[in-house]
């Protein structure tokens, strides 16, 4: 019976029981960046049920100078904190990322684990800080403590799909501590409200992270991924630039490749952002692709070479005449260029494949890139055929000042219209005994070059002596297709074994009595080493290195120079060996290499490259009483030149942000990941 006015029982159930007001509790929530800098006046709101029930009043008010949110005479129940969105997001944006990232693994195929989950415990010094103190400790992302979906400037390319690595939390439901965390200061680690920018100097020097970066565009042109894949375009610039957590990476034949990047602002990140290819035109026409990239500082064009998927295109490739063969065999493959330089021409085939682009994606070309570049970095790149469809670009733009990198490119322009370029800056990187740079050929040319400076003729002998032979020796040939740009050289050095010729007045050097000997070299000894040479990084060396190079070259016997020194046109080795020096793939690690071994040249274990240098230069050592002279001479000032690539990196250092981007970079950078070919 549960009449309480007729009790039957023996025992009464109903008590009263006299006790004291209920214990109110205390949090303590402390906002700090990923440098530990507190985030001060920052509006917020808590709630806990009670405050739901109405039984007591919404908690708000503004973090203190110190980031501290103090509540007191809580419920013991859980509570719930949010920052109100726009101060929230225009603070976060200024503040800086740590230079190391926790870098989790990239979810397989199959693999159920979320993409962006939360930071790995142990990384962060703030959470050691915090939890020596005593206090809890949370890494949490701005969508994570957001009150309301903000306001974009620029607007989102996709209003309804939120940057998902900052917005983990799409109803906005704040961030929640237990009744059983209450009576303790939490600090709270917010990510900045950043994105990632390649990190790119728009310099007249040459660049060891441009070079590395602008490499790194001219693979991923070649992607063919579908948009939302991994290695594609779309998938780098639109996703992995948002994602904080880990550095972007380029997938190049199943290789991962971080790039050197710094953290901007979320506001100046990559809003625009197209991959464009002829033969998805409608009708499809040509085979001409290339994308391009824009945030708040960089207009970034990459153009794409020959596709190299078997033996056949890579032949192709070598010869490389990309003019359509009923027209190669009636006509000049020489085009006027008068709409790019005043005087000189072009290589047809390279002005076709422009001019379908601009016929097809004028809006583009002609629009969408020129028009952003005021206050911007223009950066072009691209390899093979892309090289020199990104210097016929560059040239279009030359009034807007393009900085240019090119890889394995060939000859594009003709003397005269070179001459006309020089505002244009342009570094052509040239591995080794790739046949790719030699081409189109210019026979008279050639040998003129080979004669004067030897195996190195074709591809240092034009920069060498571009004053001295354009007001003479080149006019010979009329206008012929020459190099635009300064030289990086990935250069394979030997040493060879001298045998002096005989004393015989009548074997003397043609140049008469007293002359040098002829030299005959024996032969070439085991050990060689991949050398990285920049030779505008010191005008000094290269003009001493010109000097030797010349003397070492009329120094020896005809029969010693074909053996031993043969031209890079047609290498002894055999041309498809030359032309395994020609894929991205094989310049890309040099350059790789380089930018490690300059960011720490005392690592330990040392590179595999630093080893091979060791190892020749004691070798040079103990052979040292018979080598040639002037082929010792040039190495070593090559050694020298090697050594300045440090230089290369000065801007890098000096850049906001630039120490932590290579700091990132070392980091998450694996020194096995790439082979250098050393002996092809």
């Amino acid at each position: 019976m549960n009449d309480t006015l007729h009790r039957t029982d023996t025992l009464n159930p109903f008590k009263v029981v006299t006790g004291s007001k209920q214990l109110r509790h205390w949090i303590e929530f402390q906002l700090v960046d990923e440098q530990g800098e507190p985030v001060p006046n920052m509006p917020y709101r808590a709630n806990s049920d009670a405050t739901r029930a109405g039984l007591v009043a919404e908690y708000v008010g503004q973090s203190d100078d110190q980031g501290v949110i103090r509540l007191e005479g809580l419920h013991p129940l859980a509570i719930d904190l949010k920052i109100e969105s726009g101060p929230l997001i225009e603070q976060m944006q200024t503040r800086r990322l740590r230079a190391e990232r926790p870098e989790p693994p990239r979810p397989g195929v199959g693999d159920r684990t979320p993409l962006y989950g939360p930071q790995r415990s142990g990384f962060s010094h703030i959470e050691e800080q915090a939890i020596t103190a005593g206090h809890g400790y949370h890494y949490l992302r701005i969508g994570q403590l957001c009150d309301r979906k903000p306001t974009f400037d620029p607007p989102l390319a996709d209003p309804d799909h939120l940057p998902e690595f900052h917005f983990p939390d799409s109803t906005f439901s704040g961030f929640t501590i237990c009744d059983d965390q209450l009576g303790r200061r939490h600090v709270l680690e917010i990510c900045p409200f950043r994105a990632w920018s390649l990190t790119l100097h728009h310099q007249s020097d040459y660049s060891l992270v441009n070079a590395y970066n602008l490499g790194l565009m001219s693979i991923l042109v070649y992607s063919k991924h579908s948009e939302k894949q991994l290695g594609s375009v779309k998938q780098l610039f639109e996703q992995q630039f948002l994602d904080l957590s880990r550095s972007p990476q380029v997938v190049d034949n199943g290789r991962m490749m971080p790039c050197v990047v710094t953290d901007v602002p979320f506001s100046d990140r990559y809003t625009v952002v197209k991959a464009l290819d002829t033969r998805q035109a409608k009708p499809p026409e040509g085979d001409t692709q290339f994308f391009y990239a824009i945030n708040a500082t960089q207009v970034l064009v990459a153009w794409r070479g020959t596709e190299l998927d078997g033996i056949a295109d890579i032949g192709t490739d070598a010869t490389f005449r990309p003019v359509k063969p009923e027209v190669q065999d009636l006509c000049e493959p020489k085009a006027p260029c008068s709409d790019l330089t005043p005087e000189g021409s072009v290589h047809l085939g390279f002005r076709e494949s422009f001019e379908l682009a601009i016929r097809i994606f004028g809006r583009d070309l002609g629009g969408t890139i020129p028009d952003a570049v005021e206050g911007k970095g223009l950066f072009i790149c691209g390899h093979s055929l892309g090289g020199a469809l990104s210097l016929v670009h560059a040239a279009s733009l030359k009034e807007q000042n393009p900085l240019l990198y090119t890889y394995g490119m060939p000859r594009t322009f003709t003397l005269k219209a070179i001459q006309c370029l020089g505002d244009v800056r342009h570094f052509r990187h040239v591995n080794d005994i790739d046949p790719v740079p030699t081409v189109p050929p210019e026979a008279a040319l050639d040998n003129y070059l080979y004669d004067v400076y030897g195996p190195l003729g074709t591809t240092l002998g034009f920069t060498w002596s571009l004053l001295q032979l354009t007001a003479s020796q080149l006019f010979r040939h009329g206008d012929p297709f020459c190099h635009h740009g300064e030289v990086a050289m990935f250069f394979k050095v030997e040493q060879h074994i001298r045998q002096q010729g005989s004393q015989y007045p009548a074997y003397r050097n043609k140049d008469g009595l007293g002359a040098p000997y002829y030299n005959t070299i024996a032969y070439r000894l085991p050990e060689k080493a991949k050398l990285y040479l920049v030779p505008s990084l010191s005008p000094e060396d290269d003009q001493q290195c010109k000097e030797v190079q010349q003397r070492l070259t009329t120094s020896l016997t005809a029969e010693s120079r074909d053996k031993f020194f043969p031209r890079f046109s047609n290498p002894k080795e055999g041309r498809f060996v030359g032309l395994l020096n020609h894929l991205m793939g094989d310049y890309q690690p040099y350059i790789y290499g380089q930018l490690l071994e300059s960011i720490n040249s005392e690592r330990s274990p040392l590179l595999k490259r630093q080893l091979e240098r060791h190892k020749f230069q004691q070798q040079t050592k103990d052979n040292y009483t018979n080598l040639v002279e002037d082929e010792l001479e040039r190495n070593r000032l090559f050694l020298d030149l090697h050594s300045l690539l440090d230089q290369a990196l000065q801007m890098t250092h000096l850049a906001d942000g630039g120490t932590e981007a290579l700091q990132r970079f070392d980091a998450v950078a694996d020194p096995l990941a790439c082979y250098e070919r050393t002996y092809c």
